[in-house]
């Protein structure tokens, strides 16, 4: 209508700036993904093209699986009985059903489009992820963080992961095409391969591990010699075994390095021990609950920091004096003034900042590996620790399944079947950790049955059998990243998560059907 109106082509301009916000957005804010979905649709209302929309959905097989699905959650909605949630999730999930119908009634269609929108996701990303390091690090602003999870100022630090990998997936599929300026996103690869390893997000680094194995695979794909492919192959698992043993043994309990008998029973000082001989705790081999004599320890803490031994708190608001106890045991030092002497500055700041094991000072994916470690050798409360609250989330999801394995609850009634779950099975969660099987393969299951899980597989192996045989490393990737974070997350059910789900798919299934590509397998 515009078009005809001005004479000029403003509902492509409209829709290119709605793509824009979404693809710029995306790392920044959740601001502007509302706004820009909403004047989609309307452009596309506007333009009313409605055969030409019609032709595109009905032959646009890609799509076919999302809509599947959709259909099946809707469906779903009969035998729901919390409305309530169930429009507060129906709004929550809109970015995917709309998203993709305006990027697929409405597809990209010029190359230099596509690799524009790219562009400014990739744009976004570096500037939000500079701004995350500079902040985290001080180089600018005075905030301080308690966590890692703090280094992510613009969206949850899970999401933010997935963006981050992707933008590398990106940087290798610019490499792949040949694109000028090659240098640019090398450097930018190196960067979110650090920023991915720094962070020590869980779902981040099964993205990045499902990105290399798309990469090999690809490559594996262009060897012709077949005595080539077999060693490649055999060196690429023989990798996978290594690293499968390196992490295990990290994992692996460490074993008891004190004998509790004959314990002994005064400091250097002459002052008294208290040992507890029959359940010390251990922490990294020692006991936490022997070699301790308090008058000496909170004297030494007392003069070295304004946060009281007694009464003090660390800034993750445990008692500081039993934070003390677990780190000091950490080190292997006596919980004494002649053990305190060896506490560096350093090592007081990490107390005071909620640290229970110098193990867990460490960066990168080794302090990532020790913090699931430090959660399986203290499994008695899940509260706080990620790892533990996934275990008994995926508990209740199976409890959930197996008593509704053929329809499910119903779409509207996952919250509610947590909650009944939550409350009868006796679970250690405290009650605002009790949430969602945070595994978007479970809550599908739970959400409309067998026929709810076996859509939303169809839709993601149709998206990646698409993806190979039109040799789309992008999108090959995506759907990776896409598929690992279901495993431990859920990933659909927030906004910024549903929208990186809907745009990327709706922007490569309908740039697939105006471009299609036609290559050997």
């Amino acid at each position: 209508m515009l078009d005809r109106l001005t004479g000029k082509p403003v509902h492509l301009y409209l829709h290119l700036f709605c793509c824009s916000l979404l693809a710029s957005g995306l790392p920044a804010s959740k601001i502007p993904l509302s706004l820009a979905t909403m004047l989609g649709v309307l452009n596309l209302l506007l333009k009313a093209d409605f055969r030409s929309y019609w032709q595109q959905l009905k032959t646009n097989r890609l799509a076919w699986g999302l809509w599947i699905y959709l259909i099946i959650l809707l469906i779903s909605l009969f035998w729901t009985s919390d409305w309530v949630y169930a429009s507060h999730d129906l709004r929550v999930k809109l970015p995917l059903f709309a998203i993709p119908v305006v990027l697929i009634c409405y597809p990209i269609e010029k190359r230099s489009h596509l690799l524009w929108l790219l562009g400014l996701f990739m744009a976004s990303l570096f500037v939000t992820s500079l701004i995350n390091i500079g902040a985290y690090w001080h180089w600018w602003g005075n905030k301080t963080y308690d966590d890692i999870r703090g280094l992510s100022l613009f969206a949850s630090h899970i999401r933010y992961a997935l963006m981050v990998v992707m933008g590398i997936a990106l940087c290798i599929a610019w490499i792949l095409a040949k694109l000028p300026y090659r240098i640019i996103p090398l450097v930018l690869a190196i960067w979110w391969i650090g920023y991915a390893n720094y962070s020590q997000v869980l779902s981040g680094y099964l993205a990045l591990a499902a990105v290399a194995a798309v990469t090999f695979l690809w490559f594996l794909r262009e060897i012709r010699k077949t005595w080539l492919k077999a060693a490649i192959s055999l060196t690429a698992l023989a990798c996978i075994v290594t690293v499968v043993i390196v992490v295990g043994n990290i994992l692996k309990p460490v074993p008891h390095k004190v004998i509790m008998h004959n314990l002994p029973r005064y400091t250097e000082s002459g002052n008294w021990y208290w040992h507890d001989t029959i359940d010390p705790h251990w922490e990294n081999g020692y006991p936490v609950i022997a070699y301790i004599n308090e008058e000496e320890l909170s004297t030494g803490w007392n003069a070295a920091s304004e946060v009281d031994y007694y009464t003090g708190k660390d800034r993750k608001r445990r008692p500081l004096h039993y934070t003390l106890w677990l780190y000091m045991t950490s080190r292997g030092l006596h919980k004494d003034s002649a053990g305190f002497s060896k506490m560096t500055a350093k090592d007081v700041a990490n107390v005071e900042a909620g640290y229970t094991s110098v193990l867990l000072t460490k960066t990168g994916f080794r302090a990532r590996l020790n913090g699931l470690k430090h959660q399986l050798e203290h499994p008695e409360n899940p509260n706080g620790h990620s790892l533990l609250q996934r275990l008994e989330y995926w508990k209740a999801g199976t409890g959930i399944i197996g008593n509704n394995w053929l329809a499910g609850v119903g779409f509207g009634d996952v919250d509610q079947a947590f909650e009944t779950h939550y409350a009868t099975s006796g679970t250690l969660l405290e009650k605002e950790m009790q949430l969602r099987a945070h595994n978007q393969y479970m809550t599908s299951w739970i959400s409309a049955g067998i026929a709810g899980l076996i859509a939303f597989l169809i839709w993601w192996i149709g998206f990646f059998r698409a993806a190979w045989k039109q040799r789309r490393y992008a999108a090959l990737c995506f759907c990776a990243i896409a598929v690992c974070s279901f495993l431990v997350e859920d990933t659909l059910e927030t906004q910024v998560g549903v929208t990186f789900i809907a745009f990327f798919y709706g922007l490569f299934a309908g740039y697939f059907q105006i471009n299609p590509r036609l290559t050997r397998s």
